[in-house]
């Protein structure tokens, strides 16, 4: 469970809110604090494409499946949709009151969500020409942390410490209650319905939900109390950033009630703001511990 950095991304002047991998792994796209976003080769670490627009900091990005179109979010209140290989706005989306945290789009780039301050998440169709939201969910009652769309289902994380489901097509919501604000949500098993949720009562669980949303790990050792800080999984490994400065890194079989970290990787000079695994991490042992980690001190880092 080793790893090292292979580049150190310097390009943001300010903190990187987010880092994430396009769905190949072979590109790393990042926004932070300096209103831009950029994208980088992540084989080379050589910047490929920096995109300009945003107002105010960048929350958010997410990427469709083909690379072909991205999704950026901030403290603008709207949602930019972007062209990557132009680098040009197509769409901005408005329909949120506050600042917008979080924003994901579906495999073929029809369909964005974006999660605000404001409690609420906006459903956008962009094969219509879209003014208004196609839905508004409103069971939140506090800020929308964490998005995920799979391919039937969206998923929220919020700060008011639960994580909803939304069946897209059976039209109806599954909320699991933590007890404790939500600042994280990602996929750690597609097949077996696990959930990775990271909280700021400094620990990340694995939600089963074919099992009624039940904890199934927790994992702690790391420090989230104030910030939002995000995590990852996959079959074989738990990774998250955390507020000390360090990547924290456990086997996703854990065998303890607490399982701790098995590896504690430092590279970061502030705040880990977020990880993310390799997509093939799960499957290509070669693969195993690459990711790329934002942190406040403007580094976006990619590991092997």
């Amino acid at each position: 469970m080793n790893a090292r950095i292979l580049h150190r991304l310097n390009s943001h002047t300010g903190s990187a809110s987010t880092g994430i991998f396009d769905s190949t792994g072979d590109y790393v796209i990042s926004g932070g604090q300096d209103k831009r976003i950029h994208l980088s080769n992540a084989g080379t670490g050589r910047l490929v494409q920096s995109y300009d627009g945003h107002g105010w900091a960048v929350q958010g990005v997410a990427i469709s499946k083909d690379s072909g179109r991205m999704a950026s979010c901030g403290g603008d209140r709207m949602v930019f949709v972007w062209d990557i290989s132009t680098a040009q706005i197509s769409r901005k989306l408005s329909g949120h009151k506050q600042r917008v945290d979080c924003v994901a789009v579906n495999s073929d780039g029809s369909i964005v969500a974006s999660g605000s301050f404001d409690k609420s998440v906006c459903i956008w169709d962009l094969r219509a020409a879209p003014r208004t939201p196609l839905q508004v969910l409103d069971e939140g009652r506090d800020g929308i942390s964490s998005l995920v769309i799979t391919a039937s289902e969206l998923i929220s994380g919020s700060i008011d410490g639960s994580v909803r489901t939304y069946d897209m097509r059976m039209g109806r919501m599954l909320e699991d209650a933590l007890g404790v604000p939500v600042v994280s949500v990602s996929v750690a098993n597609t097949q077996n319905k696990i959930l990775c949720v990271g909280c700021m009562d400094s620990t990340v669980q694995l939600l089963d939900q074919k099992d009624g949303g039940n904890v199934v790990a927790t994992f702690a050792g790391h420090k989230c109390t104030e910030y939002r800080v995000r995590c990852d999984a996959n079959e074989m490994i738990v990774a998250s950033g955390s507020e000390d400065g360090f990547v924290y890194l456990w086997n996703a079989e854990a065998k303890e009630e607490i399982e701790q970290p098995k590896a504690r990787l430092a590279g970061h000079s502030g705040i880990v703001n977020s990880v993310m695994l390799h997509p093939r991490s799960g499957t290509d042992p070669a693969k195993q511990t690459s990711m790329v980690t934002a942190g406040s001190d403007g580094a976006v880092i990619i590991w092997e």
